[in-house]
Order: structure tokens, then C-alpha cells, then sequence
């Protein structure tokens, strides 16, 4: 392999992750100048394409040179196996979201849609910015999974009360208020 067609593959493999990120145009180019005080890819040496290149994976973009066909694509969040996670709370986040998307919580309940989230959480002070469910840490996966089942608990207690007519006043467990609503409204979560 040749520099020239090394340099494409890498600037193909950069091109992807910023799209596995739905990273907009001015934050890749933050990256990039970031990392190499260049803002165009093409610019850029190999050695600094492998840089950025190692720095989308650690922001959880899952670059190969060739992609895998898949047949049976949903809105929904990947198979668990098939994702590489920085905590394994991460799976919970994706079950929770997509529940919620099935109760009628969420317009958007993909994945790309639960990154968005995410990143509106996680980023308002940070200086390392989170671009992905994928990259979060035990710490923060654990805090959005708390804010996720707390919003998620809100709304089925609204739809109890507004079915059995009473208040619930004790605090009760996420898990007992999904079986409540299970039962109540017959439905599989």
C-alpha cells in the first residue's frame, strides 16, 4: 500500500467515524484543529490521521475498512454484542430508551436520538465533550440511567393515577412500577 492510498483509507475511515458520531461539520473541525492545528483532513499528515483516528474511537465511533451488511436494520439501538462500551450500565441506558419509545415517551427513540440526549446532559460543563452513549463512564452512564428511569417512573405513575383514579403517595421502586403498568395496561415492556 502505497502513502497516497493509506492517507485515502485513513481520511475514508476519519470520514466515517465523524458520520458513526453524527458529529456536525464545526465540532469535527474542532477535533482537527485540536489535535493538528489543521481544519481540513486532507491536510493532514498520516501520522495525524492516525491521531484523530484514535481519538473517534475513543469517543466511541467503530471504524473498520469494511463494513459490515446488515439486513435487518431497526430504528432501535445495536445488539448488545455487537457494541463496544466503556460500562456495562450503557446496555440498561439502551433498554430503558427503547421501552420508552414503545410507551410513547419519545418522537425518536433511535439511537442516534438517545446520543443526542445524552450529549445535551452530559456536555453543558465539560471540556471533553461525550459524543456518544458508547463512550460514557461508570459514573456518568450510572447518572443519565438514574435521570432516564426517574423520567421514565413519572410518566407511568401519571398514566396509574389516571387509570385507578388514586394518588400514589409512597415512593416506590422502578422496578415495582413497571410491573404495575405491566399489569394494569396488559402490555410487555
Amino acid at each position: 500500500m502505497t502513502l497516497q492510498s493509506e492517507k485515502a483509507r485513513l481520511i475514508q475511515l476519519v470520514k466515517i467515524g465523524q458520520k458513526q458520531l453524527n458529529m456536525d461539520d464545526f465540532s469535527y473541525r474542532e477535533i482537527l484543529k485540536r489535535l493538528t492545528n489543521k481544519d481540513s483532513a486532507t491536510k493532514l499528515t498520516v501520522v495525524e490521521l492516525h491521531r484523530v483516528l484514535h481519538e473517534l474511537k475513543q469517543k466511541g465511533a467503530k471504524v473498520t475498512y469494511f463494513a459490515k451488511n446488515r439486513k435487518n436494520s431497526t430504528a432501535y439501538s445495536p445488539v448488545t454484542g455487537d457494541v463496544k462500551v466503556k460500562s456495562q450500565v450503557v446496555h440498561k441506558i439502551r433498554a430503558i430508551w427503547i421501552n420508552m419509545g414503545k410507551d410513547g415517551l419519545l418522537r425518536d427513540s433511535s439511537e442516534q436520538a438517545l446520543n443526542a440526549y445524552v450529549r445535551k446532559i452530559i456536555n453543558k460543563s465539560r471540556a471533553i465533550w461525550v459524543l456518544n452513549v458508547g463512550a460514557l463512564n461508570v459514573n456518568d452512564a450510572s447518572r443519565i440511567l438514574e435521570i432516564l428511569k426517574k423520567w421514565h417512573m413519572r410518566v407511568l405513575i401519571e398514566r396509574i393515577e389516571g387509570k385507578t383514579g388514586e394518588k400514589i403517595q409512597t415512593k416506590i421502586s422502578y422496578g415495582r412500577v413497571v410491573e404495575w403498568y405491566k399489569e394494569l395496561f396488559n402490555e410487555t415492556l
